[in-house]
């Protein structure tokens, strides 16, 4: 299985974390031919990755240099959804559903004269196949293609620099330029489809995808010096996780037969060395040494149809040095919210144990919840890059707590539900630390709302005892829900179904706010009364849409090892962590850890410790 032979970081980039899984579900019962060197071998691991994750039965071809894999190539023939075919085998599939040529993007070209046959020589059998098998063909090219840039300059699809034909540096553009003249040639000569991606450096930790940064990247590990080429200019660079975006996105969403370039961030060498500078504190000296080849690239034709980036240049970055560092998969995260995290974990604590003496006080039962709960289970308190913090109740409880709770916090905390807060549409409620901005990009557009460190207290009600009783009740939640928030936010709804989106948007328009508030709130404890009730759901969060829960797993709480404290768990926290994130014990994807929540507006005040 892929899981066990990925290492953590390959992993991350295998995962595709913060990709949309619908693009992936495109892919779902397909058969998929994968051909080209380095970046071919990285995407039939995440593909094969993918299907471990979930059902998606994707069957992957490989055409090409079977080394690539290396020791991996035994256990990869042993996959039954895997299939390595040479030349004479791949004349003989009948049936492929999308074709994905990764020929030499990114790749280092040693020997321009052996190169140039054996790329045209598999040109030639990909553009066979297509032909035969009727599938689209997306072809991964790169940014060498534009030849050498003028100063400052940064290239669309349709923009070109020149290429000295005597120049040794210029060589791997014109091998690039050469192979996608003539995939093009062969593309009209034989009648298929062609979608070009031309990426910028690609980074990718341990993916064997080699860049001129590798040794800055292990040198800021190791905490050594280095020196790094000084550019003139600037270049593209995107992380692997949005190659595999870009490549699902023309599978699913960009137009055929059309060329995108794609890129996360256009960075000249200095900004690289200073990032990393402020980063790890690198000593990098920029030498002058020559530009390489490369340059940077414009990315708004695929914005424009719908591609964004999902890792940023400075996370990908830090994931490149980390996977250097020794003992890596244990080494610290670099500070997030500009070095603030540890001071926005003490806080939480507070909250929490402020939470704890009212519970106590007046016997109301309570669980930590989501990330906190997993935190107490696998980490003894809070996830090393967690930032807020969550409890939840049963509604008896979770009444009960509002009826006493701004009585009894200490000045300087606020208890924040509707009807506390008048300029608040939250679902569930909070307790702000006043003093303090924590906003999010949604939460900052409410100037008006309080908007400080906050604790999210969250009510589990009863749902109906039917299958479809529960089914039409959560339906019911995430219409009202859908109600306030689009109205809140002055959104329209767009939940694929044309019908019900207009019905939707329709009561959007027609319902007044505080009117679909108290909708939301009667729909969601609708079995509040039910005295026999055998299930719960989380209404008011997330996790509403992983269904409906034993009551008996919120049935007991039983008290854990938090951080300094002791705090209540569920008794049958294996069960609902299980039932909540499947898998818990692996944590998450190294690239989600690098700041969980992105915080425009942060300010600790007197809580800056």
């Amino acid at each position: 299985m892929m899981k066990y032979k990925l290492d953590e970081f390959q992993a991350d980039w295998a995962e595709m974390p913060r990709i949309d899984r619908k693009l992936i579900d495109h892919l779902k019962n397909k058969t998929v031919l994968v051909s080209g060197r380095n970046l071919a071998r990285c995407l039939c691991y995440a593909l094969l990755y993918q299907n471990e994750l979930r059902p998606l039965n994707i069957r992957v071809i490989f055409f090409g240099d079977k080394s690539v894999f290396g020791d991996h190539f035994t256990s990869l023939t042993a996959n039954e959804h895997f299939l390595f075919v040479d030349n004479d085998s791949l004349a003989e599939i009948k049936q492929l559903d999308y074709i994905i040529h990764t020929g030499i993007c990114n790749e280092e070209i040693g020997d321009f004269a052996r190169s140039l046959p054996e790329e045209c020589s598999a040109a030639q059998a990909i553009a066979e196949a297509a032909e035969v098998c009727g599938a689209p063909v997306i072809y991964l090219s790169d940014s060498r293609i534009y030849g050498e840039p003028k100063r400052g300059r940064v290239y669309a699809e349709n923009e070109y620099s020149g290429l000295d034909s005597l120049s040794p540096a210029d060589f791997e553009g014109q091998l690039v330029r050469a192979l996608e003249t003539y995939l093009n040639c062969l593309k009209k000569q034989r009648g298929f489809e062609l979608t070009t991606l031309r990426t910028g450096i690609i980074l990718g930790a341990r993916s064997g995808i080699k860049t001129s940064f590798d040794s800055v990247f292990e040198a800021a590990a190791k905490g050594k010096s280095c020196e790094l080429f000084n550019s003139g200019r600037k270049y593209s660079f995107v992380y692997l996780t949005d190659v595999f975006g870009a490549i699902l996105s023309a599978v699913s969403v960009l137009e055929k037969n059309q060329v995108y370039n794609i890129a996360a961030a256009n960075a000249s060498t200095g900004a690289i060395a200073a990032m990393l500078h402020d980063i790890y504190g690198a000593k990098i000296t920029l030498t002058d040494e020559p530009d390489r080849s490369s340059c940077a690239i414009h990315t708004g034709k695929a914005e424009t149809y719908g591609f964004t980036p999902a890792i940023d240049l400075e996370t990908a970055l830090e994931l490149c040095v980390m996977s250097y560092m020794d003992d890596a998969e244990n080494a610290a995260l670099p500070n997030t919210h500009d070095g603030r995290l540890e001071e926005i974990q003490r806080v939480q604590l507070l909250l929490l144990k402020e939470v704890e003496r009212i519970c106590r006080k007046h016997d109301i039962k309570y669980f930590l919840g989501g990330g906190t709960l997993l935190g107490a289970v696998r980490h003894g308190g809070f996830i090393p890059w967690d930032d807020d913090s969550d409890i939840m109740m049963l509604r008896e409880d979770y009444d009960k707590f509002l009826s006493v709770a701004q009585a009894e916090l200490p000045p300087g905390f606020t208890l924040q539900t509707g009807d506390t807060d008048r300029n608040c549409f939250y679902e569930f409620a909070k307790i702000r630390v006043d003093g303090t901005l924590f906003a999010t990009g949604f939460s900052r557009e409410h100037k008006g709302m309080h908007n400080g460190i906050a604790l999210d207290i969250f009510c589990h009600d009863n749902t109906s005892n039917s299958a479809f009783g529960r089914k039409l009740h959560i339906a019911m939640t995430l219409f009202t829900r859908a109600l306030v928030f689009n109205k809140w936010n002055r959104r329209k709804t767009d939940n694929g179904s044309k019908l019900q989106t207009a019905f939707t948007n329709f009561c959007v328009r027609l319902f007044p706010l505080r009117f679909s508030y108290r909708l939301m709130n009667r729909t969601i404890s609708f079995y509040k009364r039910k005295k026999n009730a055998r299930y719960l759901y989380d209404g008011m969060g997330r996790n509403v849409y992983n269904g409906a829960f034993s009551k008996e797993l919120l049935s007991k709480a039983v008290y854990m090892d938090f951080e300094d404290t002791r705090l209540p768990v569920p008794e049958r926290y294996d069960e609902y962590l299980r039932y909540l994130y499947g898998d818990y014990t692996r944590p998450a994807p190294l690239s989600t850890r690098l700041g969980c929540h992105v915080i425009p507006l942060c300010d600790l005040g007197k809580y800056d410790f």
